[in-house]
């Protein structure tokens, strides 16, 4: 199936590894112009040459931290500075910390908002204007499936990305007309460093290896196993064509089964 992609400047944030990666991958192969960022420079710059090798397509990668405003700001300028404007943005970033509610200090929901939130915020204001002025774009937000069911010991992750995941439904009302459709996207288990970080915590309160972790925490997922990137990617290809273009403001799980909620 054509996408109608080719060409299409898509941003990809934090896009190194894990689920960026393979979004920025899949959109590559359907002939995306791509940029992508993150805060290791050479692990970036080697995925930037692995996707290259792989689609052919050229890809800017620029260090930047998406939780600092001046590091974000100065990563869009040499993308605008590039491409002109971006057609599709992909907000994505690392988890926060893990812990419980009141247990968490101040520092660590200031970083969580930055680093969550607002990140996402500021990304949209760099992009829409373009947008609005082609009348079309695509903006997706990826998050967790705690903001439909709240995970234990992730009170950061269960705050902020509810309330991402209402700034995109808030921008999908006020630039619907615009051209611009936005959703979120609900991440499950996932094989990626964040996974394997969270695993690592849980191994060691259950006083077993990762190994062990890993097998036990698969076997209880409804289809006996974690996601693959790459077909997170297959998702968002979807929804930025124009063969989803009667979707606006939608959020939408993909993991497997794992959350239990209905709506």
């Amino acid at each position: 199936m054509d996408l109608g992609l080719k060409n299409k400047v898509a941003v990809i944030l934090a896009a190194s590894s894990g689920i960026g990666k393979g979004i920025a991958t899949v959109l590559a192969e359907e002939g995306c112009k791509i940029a992508i960022c993150a805060r290791d420079k050479n692990k970036l710059m080697k995925v930037a040459d692995e996707i290259k090798g792989l689609t052919g397509t050229e890809v800017l990668a620029i260090p930047a931290d998406v939780s600092d405003k001046s590091s974000l700001d100065i990563y869009f300028d040499e993308v605008i500075k590039t491409f002109g404007s971006v057609d599709i943005l992909i907000n994505n970033s690392g988890g926060p910390l893990p812990g419980k509610s009141i247990e968490l200090n101040d520092d660590d929901y200031i970083a969580a908002f930055e680093l969550v939130l607002m990140s996402k915020i500021r990304a949209c204001r760099r992009v829409i204007p373009g947008m609005q002025s082609k009348s079309w774009g695509r903006i997706i937000n990826i998050e967790s499936t705690s903001v439909k069911s709240v995970l234990n010991n992730m009170a950061l992750s269960n705050i902020f990305r509810s309330a991402s995941a209402s700034f995109a439904k808030t921008l999908s009302l006020e630039f619907g007309n615009s051209g611009i459709r936005v959703h979120t996207l609900l991440s499950g288990p996932f094989l990626t460093n964040r996974i394997n970080e969270l695993g690592e915590l849980a191994a060691k309160e259950k006083n077993i290896s990762f190994e062990e972790w890993k097998i036990e925490a698969e076997s209880n997922t409804p289809l006996g196993r974690f996601g693959d990137p790459l077909e997170f990617g297959s998702l968002v290809a979807f929804l930025v064509s124009e063969k989803a273009d009667y979707m606006n403001g939608t959020s939408i799980a993909i993991d497997g089964g794992v959350l239990r909620a209905i709506y």
